[in-house]
């Protein structure tokens, strides 16, 4: 594909904007937002729902159906600046009297994206690039959208992550080992208008030796499997061990008090609990963490997942399921986890954050990472009893209490009381009446110390028990986001 002058490109989108080729229109005019897929068997609905010769139906047999269309249909309903600029970039090109597109467009989160089209997969293209998906999406929204001097986007694929990150950062880097990749990212970054994203080829971090980041987001190619059939998510290295080499790498990378957030898998094998390979990953890193461990598949269940994605000819399942499995077996691979790993790279003593999370976390996701960070910290220096009671803590706004009644005697009465967050991850925590009342009494104004005291005398309980139960359930609250708190 062709970059162009930047009238050129702003001309462009606004022509797909002004067709209605956006996610809002198009998701409404082909009834669903799906993707023309085999497996599916949508591809005669969506030709179905594009049959009328309009603008918007023309674009969409081309950029997402997948099919081409006639010359004389095209230039019937496409104005002609429009299909000047569209052959001129290569966004379409002549096959015989028709004219085909040569990639996939997306309109997501508010950008214009060219990927490749999923019948690349169908067709085993191995350096095909993958359009924004799941992954990318779950990534961007754990982003840490405070200001950035530089910004890396390791493994940008087509680019949405850096083309996101651009908002708050002086300067984005995108890298790929993908030379389409590359090419599709630098075209993505041109067509939306993006001035401070460069977009370079190289394998992990060597395209930006000797440079530091506040920020690296990388959804890198994670996939745990014995072969490398597509640079988007397989890689060469045995495992997971292209995950810990990142995390490794990463700190030399990262500015103080940088922060890395990248989407990985790792395997469990025999003998080793799933955390102990994951901090190893971490040990030695001068960085803090938090690993949050999301979904995990028994070593069958992945490689029949795996298998169903690469091909569409069930006719070679069995011999695709019997190399995974016999990988596995071989390095006694139990379980396989997916997670996101977060380091900051901070002086002195650190800490790591290793633990299962909810699956459906909500709200502003990056802020959370900054805010669980700084809880972490200041209960690490909090390393005393002395030092804990003298914390103001507070209720945070996110926190609500379900109080469940069921019907008793004639009356309600209480069945449960729980303390759930609204935003962030949804962890919950059920708790006794009176806890809840001491709880509520924690806004911000007293020092722990103060509210535990008040609380054993209303409870007429010995203050050296209740200050023991107290503490416990004060860090654990904190740790877990339900509380702020402020040094008294």
């Amino acid at each position: 594909m062709k970059v162009l002058s930047e009238n050129a490109a702003r001309t462009l989108l606004n022509a797909f904007n002004d067709a209605g080729y956006t996610e809002a229109q198009v998701r409404k005019h082909l009834g669903a937002a799906e993707l023309p897929s085999l497996q599916l068997r949508n591809v005669a609905r969506l030709l179905d729902r594009t049959s009328t010769a309009t603008e918007l139906n023309t674009l969409l047999r081309w950029f997402w159906v997948g099919v081409p269309v006639a010359k004389a249909n095209a230039e019937k309903t496409i104005p002609a600046e429009m299909l000047g600029l569209l052959e001129q970039t290569g966004l379409i090109a002549e096959q015989g009297e028709n004219w085909a597109a040569t990639v996939m467009l997306l309109h997501t989160d508010g950008f214009l994206v060219a990927a490749d089209h999923p019948s690349a997969i169908e067709r085993h293209e191995a350096d095909l690039v993958l359009w924004p998906n799941p992954t990318s999406k779950f990534l961007a929204k754990f982003a840490i959208r405070r200001h950035s001097r530089a910004t890396l986007d390791l493994g940008t694929g087509s680019g949405i992550l850096s083309l996101q990150a651009a908002a708050f950062s002086d300067k984005v880097i995108a890298t790929d080992l993908n030379e389409r990749a590359v090419e599709m990212a630098r075209f993505n970054v041109w067509l939306n208008g993006i001035k401070n994203v460069d977009v370079v080829a190289g394998d992990c971090f060597a395209p930006v030796a000797g440079e530091k980041f506040d920020l690296i987001l990388s959804n890198p190619p994670f996939f745990i499997t014995p072969q490398s059939d597509y640079l988007f998510c397989d890689n060469s290295m045995e495992l997971d061990g292209l995950c810990r080499r990142l995390v490794k790498e990463a700190p030399e990378h990262l500015s103080e008090g940088g922060y890395l957030e990248m989407l990985c898998e790792w395997a469990q094998v025999t003998g080793e609990r799933w955390e102990d390979r994951v901090a190893e990953w971490l040990r030695g890193t001068g960085c803090d963490a938090w690993v949050m461990k999301g979904v995990t598949q028994d070593p069958e269940e992945y490689a029949q997942r795996r298998v169903k994605e690469i091909s569409q000819d069930p006719g070679g399942d069995a011999e695709a399921y019997a190399g995974y499995m016999n990988y596995y077996r071989q390095r006694g691979v139990e379980a396989i986890h997916d997670g996101l790993v977060v380091i900051r790279k901070r002086e002195g003593k650190n800490w790591a954050r290793i633990e299962e999370v909810p699956k459906t976390p909500s709200g502003e996701l990056g802020e959370m990472i900054v805010t669980s960070f700084a809880a972490q910290d200041l209960l690490q220096n909090a390393d005393t009893d002395e030092a804990f009671l003298k914390l103001r803590p507070k209720l945070g706004a996110n926190v609500r209490l379900e109080h469940v009644c069921a019907p008793k005697e004639g009356r309600w009465t209480t069945d449960s009381l729980t303390l759930r967050l609204i935003s962030g991850f949804p962890f919950h925590m059920a708790v006794q009446p009176l806890v809840a009342e001491f709880l509520v009494t924690c806004d911000g104004t007293r020092t722990a110390r103060e509210a535990i005291a008040s609380f054993a005398a209303q409870v007429k309980a010995p203050l050296e028990r209740v200050q023991s139960e107290c503490q416990a359930l004060l860090w654990k609250l904190i740790e877990r986001g339900f509380m702020t708190v402020e040094n008294s």
